[in-house]
């Protein structure tokens, strides 16, 4: 193989494995979150909803086309935590744009 010729394995490999840690990453905001709410008893219903909308956010922001995949399959995830948490409560509130804390 000639000197600056790219062997296509090799970006393949690299492609997956970029892939792979942006799966790794969402995968670790989602769990954080989740157990931030659910084990956190300090932690407000408000808190916590602003703390989905960040892990929303923030999975968007590595997918940017996940919108109905998160709704489908992350966001029930959240709201079974928030129907155990705060069987009361209402599943969403108002803005979270100002500070939580």
């Amino acid at each position: 193989m000639p000197k600056f010729e790219i062997d296509p394995s090799t970006e393949s490999r690299e492609a997956s494995f970029y892939e792979r840690r942006r799966l790794r990453r969402i995968r670790m905001i989602v769990e954080l979150t989740l157990n931030l709410i659910s084990g956190d008893r300090t932690c407000s219903h408000r808190e916590a909803l602003c703390l989905i909308d960040c892990a929303r956010k923030a999975v968007l922001e590595l997918y940017p086309g996940f919108e109905e995949g998160f709704a489908r399959i992350v966001q029930p995830h959240f709201e079974r935590v928030l129907v155990t948490r705060w069987p009361n409560e209402k599943m969403h509130a108002g803005p979270c744009g100002e500070i939580v804390n």
